[in-house]
Parts: structure tokens; C-alpha cells; sequence
């Protein structure tokens, strides 16, 4: 029972540290004390029909027990409820209220409930203490009660006990409320109200799918009232890392981070590190030891929703606004980086191998220095100033050449090669063999039972069995350095007419093991999938899909996001489709640059509808249905476990095709001009900044053709709100008639739209179908409700109309 999505849960007192010198009291005696408070059994109320409002949400206790939790240096921090009461919570955007419906069956939250625990640091004792007087209602003693809930009480404090005390050590709180409910039908879910977050009400459950573990969010929206700016306490100004990598693979790494207060009256700063790193001092510029706190047991919530655990650092006194402060943090890892064999290394955690300032939006330069075994080679981010022999160990020194959002790392037994892609040089870096498991697999006598393709981010293979001859030897990857390192190139300068240069004299591309990809600061990992010729990766039992995947679009996503994601990046969840659905279509652009005859464009959309428009097994609708493409991370449920990467990934590239369709001018010398400048007119404004959807929308209205205008104002109003804040995949036919008119004809008819709001606009454009020859465009239809009638004058008598062959639209055709 419990869960919070704030940046501290279920975080522990890591041992060794020394208190601040500061004359207030210590940090880790308050938390030690706010964990200790249990049942105060000596006043239990007996009540009746009262209740609490927190913004949209509302609990009533209509009848039982309640009782305060007991006071720690005068402050009342929590209750605990055991008896019949009810949940309700309305939110007012219509986003939300559909993803309730969605998980809940209706538009609102209205469950009872048997129990609840509750935490806080606003007024909710002073409120309830209130509510109690002026109703009578005298307490009691009554040591049941206490004996019910003091061991669950103990077990949920430390998820709320560091949110607390960082309010209490604020010169200027941020209130905060959570409620852990038991539903009489739901089971337990989780209500917060918390001023810390950039959506302040969140309504979620944890919940089991098939052996995996999900959060659904069932909502998250801004509390009512005037739109207040989010601002995160703390930005990061610098970073310098140091970071030594022993023969047996352990990492030890300090890290001096510059950053500014971005709020006054803070003391607790959140920083993000691995689970896999042991956090063995913070000091402060003057070389005083910090309190710190750290997040040795992630709750499974919480380690789902994220990830990444969390580092946090007690000030010795609130900064002011704008001021800067200084943190040097040493840690030491064992099981950072793994040996997948035959020279494969596998650097996990990838994005919090170092502390860092959590959340996305924020650029800052990087200095980094690596110590490594002298049998590896070591590839980062940043321009490399030198590297010497120091001992058995290379010493090697990187700097950033422009603010970037986060530094990587990559190291094994690589061969490099380097193509030219006239500004920027593309490094290429892989071994000379696969990792142990390919390698095993590959070597396998002939197999007849069912194996399965290894599948890309969000792919499903086909595969049911397959049988595979041992090779004389396992593919090489470094075979393929020199075409890869070229076509890579090729990308670098594809993408540079499209969105502007790069800010990087290089690109680094290495393998690593496993079935993904990223893109990072003048850095790629690649899979050593993508390293492999189809017919070896149809000999490690790949399917055909997760090939063209692993060849066609994985290694120009991840250089596309040298652009999208590290020269802009996102500012919160809902702005993270940007990066992802830009990276994934220029992917696809690219494709279709390389083998324009094959038409790789035009395939891959259509692989991507059939994905929005297919269901999960056993489940009613469609992976579209899964919520807006703004929902990010959400999108990923136990009620679609695909959804992120189907809708943020494929409607995502989508979006972006629709998008240059209506701004392209085929009669141009380059038809593409306008759909150019709106990104490079993104990129050049946000430039290592956050790009919001209402940014991009901007940048589309400055460029849009009056026949974009659909709502008669220069405005995509209409075109974002359907697509990106809403859902639904409209569905055509047309019936239609031909008379003849002079030497032409007249065609009249209705376009039928379904599936889709009544209010959903779109252009549709009509071509007669020809025998023998290209379709002939009729002209193009705004569908809006359920029929729109066309008429249109034409040379041609069609006897067939096709709607849309060109896919300019995501819909589904007749």
C-alpha cells in the first residue's frame, strides 16, 4: 500500500556521513524522528461524515476510525483511517478524464474505501482537528487500532519521511499531501497533492500484468486556479568527472558539480545516480562533509516508473535565488559495467552513471577524465584533448565543445574506422567478435524448436522456429566498420541539409550488447545487431522485421537525435514525443534517400498504422487508444505494456509525415523547404534548450500554407489537438456519381468519415483511380462530421476513387 511519484520514496540514511557544521538540527535525527512517529492511541476519534478537500479531490470518512499519527517536535504529520469512506476526484481536462475512463471505466474517481494512511506537511491536522471539535466528536483510547496499523505505519514512513523533511528544512515549503486508499474495489491506489510537482495531483495504481510490474497513472494534471510556472529547485551550471575503471571492471568516480538555485529557500538538493553506485562522500566547495541521503531500496513503484535512484544532499543553509553552490561527491561501483564476453562490455545505467540534476531540459558543459585497462579502448562524449599511459591504465581527457544534456561512456576491445562527412568525422568502434551469447547461439548444432527473433524497442517477432547451421566461426562486427562508418556518414550529411551542422568536429558510434540503441552528445550505442550482415543476423534467428529494423532505422534514430534530444531537448514528459517521433522520421527519410525505388518510406508508415490500429491479445482497443502521444512514459501501462513505443515512436514519425505533406511544395526546387526551416528554425531559437509542443506548433503556424487554415484563422489548432492531445484514426469511403459536362465530367459524391469525434477536420484528397497509369489527383475534401460532399469537374471519368494512395494521412482507407 503506498506509492508517491515525488523525487523522494522509500529513501534510507546511508551510513558514514558526518553533519553538517550548521547550527540547526540534524538533518538525520528529524528524519530518524519523522519515521519513529506511529498511531497515537491514547486519541482515536470515532467520526462520522466529515471530510477534506485537496484541489479536485475529496475524501469523505463516513464512518469509523481515525487517529492522528503522533507529533514529532510539535508538528502533526499523518493519520491513519480504518473503516467506510469514499473517494472522489473529478479533473477538469478532458486528457485526463478519458485516461480515468480508461483504466477505471468512467470519467471520475468515486470509490469507496475501508482504510487509509496519510501524510502531509499543509494544514490537514489542523483542518481535520477542526472538523472534529465542530462536530463533538471526543477521542478515546484505543490500543486496537494502534495494534492494526503501527507495523504498516512503519513500513510506509521512510517513503514519506524525506518529502517531509525537505518542507521542514525549506525556508518557504511547498505543501504536500498522500493518501495510500483501500479501495473496497480497486485495491489500493495512491492520491497526491504535492506543490513540488510540475502537475501537482496524481491519481495512480501499481498493478501486475503477466509477471511485470506497471504504475498507471490514471491522472496527472495542474492543481485549478491561476497557472502557476514550474521552476525546478536546482540547474546544473558544470560538471567535471573523474572516473577510473580497475582491470576487474569496478568504477570509481568523482564528480565536482557547479549548480544554481532556481528557487530561494531550498536546502535538499535531489541528485540521480545508479542503484549500482555506493555514494561515499559529499563535500561542500570548502571541503565540509554533507548529510546526505540515499535510496539504498527503491519501492518497486518507484523503481518501475524510473529506474534511477536517488542521491540527496542536505545544505548547511537555504541558498538564496540565483546563488551558486558547489558539490563534490565521490561513489564507487561493482557491477556498473559487465562482460558479456569475447570483449563485450556493457555499460548499464547508462544516463546516471554519474550524479546529475534530475529531469530533462537542462544543458551544461562537461569535463571528463577516464582512467581505463590499457587492453580496452574507451569512447565518450565531448572533443578528446590527450590521452597517455599511466601504469596499466590509459589516461584519457574529454571536454564537451557546447552545453550538452548528459555525458556517456562506452569501452571494449574495439577496432575503429572513420568516414568523412565533410564538417564532422563519423568513428566507428567495434569488436572483432560478438558478445558470448550471440556467439553461443550462433555455434548451436541445427535447431528445430522455437526460437525467438530478438526483438527491437516495441517489435514483436513472427518468428516459430527456425533452424540454424554452425558457421565456422561467428560474424565479425568489425567487418562491417568500413560500409557502416560510410552510410553513417552519409546520415550525418543528410541530416545537416535538413536541420542545419552539427556543433561536433566528431561522432563516436560503438557497439554494445543488448537490443537497443541511443543516441548521445557527439556519441552513439549501437547493437551489435546492427553490426551484423542479414545473413548473419538471420543466423543469430533475427526475423525479418527486427532486421530492417536493426539495419534500417536504429542506427539513423540515434544519429538523428545528435539534433533532436542533445542539440534540443525536451522539457518534461509530454514534450519527450518530439525528440523520438523527429528522430524516428528522419530515420525514415534517410531510408528513403538510400533506395528510393523500394519506397522504405512508404513501407514503414504502413507497418506503423497496422501497429496503431492492432490490439494488445485479449484486450477490446486499439494500441491508439492508449492515450494522446503527449501522455510520454504514461502511454506505457498494464492496460498496453506497448503503448510508449508504438504511439510515441510510430505515430510520433506519423505526425511528422503529416506535417511535411501539407507544408511541401512539389513544384519547388527543393519541395521540402518549408518543412526544413520550421526545424531549423527550432533548433536555432531552442538551441540547447527545451523544445515544447506548443513550441512546435508555433514553428509550423510561421511557415503554414493558407491551406493549412482549416479552422479559417493561421492557426494548427485543429491539427495538434487532434493529433498529438488527442486520439483516433479516421476511417473513409466514398460513394459517388459521374455525368457527363461539356468535354469533361462532373463528379459528385460524399466522403464518409468514421471513427473519429464529429468535430475531427482533415484533408482528404480523392484521385481517380486510372488502368495502366498514375492515379489522377480529383482534388481535396476538409472532412468534418460523419459526411462531406464533394463535387469536382474533371477530364477523366473515373470508375474507381482511391482515397489518399499517396499517404499523406494517417487513416484507413475503404
Amino acid at each position: 500500500m503506498g506509492w508517491g511519484i515525488h523525487f523522494c520514496v522509500c529513501l534510507l540514511v546511508c551510513a558514514g556521513t558526518a553533519c553538517a557544521q550548521s547550527s540547526s538540527p540534524d538533518p538525520r535525527q528529524i528524519y530518524e524522528g519523522l519515521n519513529a512517529v506511529r498511531v497515537d492511541s491514547a486519541h482515536v476519534y470515532p467520526v462520522r461524515d466529515i471530510s477534506i478537500r485537496r484541489d479536485a479531490v475529496r475524501l469523505w470518512f463516513t464512518d469509523g476510525r481515525f487517529a492522528f499519527l503522533t507529533a514529532y517536535n510539535g508538528r502533526v504529520t499523518g493519520a491513519v483511517f480504518s473503516g467506510h469512506g469514499r473517494a472522489l476526484a473529478l479533473p477538469r481536462d478532458p486528457i485526463e478524464k478519458a485516461q480515468l475512463a480508461r483504466f477505471l471505466g468512467t470519467p471520475l474517481l468515486d470509490q469507496g474505501f475501508t482504510a487509509a494512511y496519510i501524510r502531509f506537511t499543509d494544514d490537514t491536522a489542523d483542518e481535520i482537528s477542526k472538523l472534529l471539535r465542530d462536530a463533538g466528536v471526543q477521542p478515546v483510547a484505543d490500543g486496537s487500532l494502534a495494534e492494526q496499523w503501527n507495523s504498516t505505519v512503519a513500513n510506509l514512513n521512510p517513503e514519506q519521511s524525506l518529502r517531509i523533511l525537505t518542507d521542514w528544512l525549506a525556508t518557504e515549503p511547498q505543501p504536500y499531501f498522500y493518501a495510500a486508499i483501500i479501495g473496497e474495489m480497486l485495491g489500493a491506489f495512491d492520491i497526491l497533492v504535492d506543490d513540488r510537482r510540475r502537475e501537482e495531483v496524481l491519481l495512480g495504481q501499481t498493478h501486475w500484468e503477466s509477471g511485470r510490474q506497471f504504475f498507471d497513472v490514471w491522472a496527472s494534471f495542474p492543481k485549478s486556479g491561476e497557472a502557476r510556472p514550474y521552476t525546478a529547485p536546482f540547474v546544473p551550471v558544470s560538471y567535471v568527472i573523474d572516473t577510473s575503471i580497475q582491470q576487474d571492471l569496478s568504477l570509481q568516480g568523482t564528480t565536482v558539480l557547479a549548480l544554481r538555485a532556481a528557487r530561494g529557500g531550498e536546502r535538499v538538493i535531489p541528485l540521480e545516480l545508479s542503484r549500482s553506485m555506493e555514494v561515499r562522500s559529499v563535500e561542500d566547495s570548502q571541503g565540509h562533509a554533507l548529510v546526505f541521503f540515499r535510496n539504498e531500496t527503491l519501492t518497486q513503484n518507484e523503481a518501475a516508473l524510473r529506474g534511477n535512484d536517488v542521491l540527496l544532499v542536505v545544505l548547511p543553509a537555504p541558498l538564496a535565488a540565483e546563488a551558486e553552490t558547489q558539490l563534490r561527491v565521490t561513489y564507487h561501483g561493482t557491477r556498473m559495467i559487465s562482460d558479456a564476453g569475447n570483449g563485450v562490455y556493457f555499460v548499464g545505467d547508462r544516463g546516471s552513471w554519474y550524479p546529475h540534476i534530475g529531469g530533462t531540459g537542462f544543458c551544461a558543459p562537461f569535463d571528463l577524465t577516464f582512467r581505463w585497462p590499457q587492453r580496452l579502448k574507451l569512447v565518450a562524449t565531448g572533443k578528446q584533448l590527450d590521452q597517455k599511459e599511466e601504469g596499466d591504465h590509459h589516461l584519457g581527457h574529454w571536454r564537451s565543445e557546447v552545453p550538452i544534456p548528459v555525458a556517456g561512456f562506452n569501452l571494449g576491445d574495439y577496432v575503429m574506422g572513420t568516414a568523412d562527412a565533410g564538417t564532422v568525422k563519423v568513428d566507428v568502434y567495434a569488436n572483432r567478435q560478438v558478445e558470448q551469447a550471440i556467439a553461443e547461439r550462433i555455434r548451436r548444432t541445427a535447431i528445430t524448436s522455437p526460437l525467438p527473433a530478438l526483438p527491437g524497442p516495441g517489435q514483436r517477432s513472427n518468428v516459430q522456429s527456425t533452424t540454424v547451421f554452425v558457421p565456422d566461426l561467428p560474424p565479425s562486427p568489425a567487418a562491417t566498420l568500413k560500409d557502416l562508418s560510410g552510410a553513417l556518414a552519409d546520415a550525418v550529411r543528410f541530416y545537416e541539409r535538413l536541420n542545419g551542422p552539427l556543433p561536433y568536429e566528431r561522432v563516436a558510434v560503438s557497439q554494445i550488447s543488448g537490443t537497443f540503441g541511443q543516441g548521445w552528445p557527439g556519441l552513439v550505442y549501437l547493437s551489435t545487431l546492427s553490426f551484423l550482415t542479414p545473413t548473419a543476423q538471420r543466423r543469430v534467428g533475427v526475423s525479418a522485421r527486427v532486421q530492417e529494423h536493426f539495419t534500417e532505422i536504429v542506427p539513423y534514430h540515434e544519429v538523428a537525435h545528435q539534433w533532436w534530444g542533445n542539440l534540443v531537448v525536451w522539457e518534461n514528459y509530454r514534450d519527450q514525443w518530439i525528440q523520438e517521433g523527429m528522430a524516428n522520421y528522419q530515420a525514415l527519410l534517410y531510408a528513403e534517400s538510400r533506395k528510393p525505388q523500394e519506397h522504405p518510406l512508404a513501407e514503414w508508415l504502413e507497418r506503423y498504422r497496422k501497429d496503431l490500429l492492432s490490439k494488445e491479445p485479449g484486450r477490446d482497443s486499439t494500441v491508439d487508444e492508449a492515450g494522446p502521444i503527449v501522455l510520454g512514459y504514461r502511454l506505457r501501462s498494464s492496460k498496453n505494456p506497448a503503448g510508449y513505443d508504438r504511439v510515441v515512436y510510430e505515430k510520433g514519425a506519423w505526425v511528422f509525415h503529416m506535417l511535411r505533406m501539407m507544408l511541401r511544395d512539389p513544384a519547388a526546387k527543393n519541395p521540402d523547404d518549408r518543412f526544413s526551416r520550421m526545424l531549423r528554425s527550432l533548433l536555432e531559437s531552442h538551441r540547447f534548450r527545451a523544445v515544447t509542443t506548443d513550441d512546435l506548433q508555433h514553428a509550423v503556424e510561421a511557415v503554414m500554407t493558407p491551406s493549412m487554415a482549416l479552422e479559417g484563422d493561421r492557426s494548427m489548432d485543429w491539427f495538434f489537438d487532434q493529433w498529438v492531445r488527442g486520439t483516433g484514426i479516421p476511417q473513409y469511403a466514398v460513394e459517388f456519381s459521374v455525368k457527363p459536362q461539356g468535354t469533361g465530367f462532373v463528379v459528385r459524391g460524399t466522403l464518409k468519415q468514421n471513427g473519429v469525434p464529429d468535430s475531427f477536420l482533415a484533408p482528404v484528397p480523392l484521385y481517380a483511380a486510372r488502368a495502366g497509369g498514375k492515379p489522377v489527383l480529383l482534388g481535396t475534401v476538409i472532412a468534418s462530421g460523419r459526411e462531406t460532399s464533394f463535387r469536382f469537374v474533371t477530364q477523366v471519368a473515373p470508375k474507381k476513387i482511391l482515397i489518399d494512395p499517396q499517404m499523406t494521412l494517417l487513416c484507413l482507407p475503404q
